[in-house]
């Protein structure tokens, strides 16, 4: 967790994080904030901050699938 957190907070603010264990399979779940710019920028953004921080944790552990989910209007969609 801690790599994760130092990778992303390098670039963005991380609002929350959590360890969570989806049949027995640790998750972790960030969220971050991504400077405003023009739509398609803040998804380029949000999708390079999570490769690098993939990056980050594959130094320490195994890594899965990564999903990179944005509010919009009070739901989480897929980028």
């Amino acid at each position: 967790m801690d790599a994760a957190v130092e990778a992303l907070a390098s670039l963005h603010h991380v609002e929350s994080h959590q360890l969570d264990l989806a049949s027995g399979v640790p998750q972790l779940t960030l969220r971050f904030l991504v400077d405003v710019t023009v739509y398609s920028g803040e998804n380029r953004n949000a999708h390079a901050a999570a490769e690098m921080m993939r990056d980050a944790v594959e130094r320490v552990a195994l890594t899965g699938n990564l999903s990179v989910l944005r509010r919009n209007r009070g739901r989480w969609v897929p980028l």
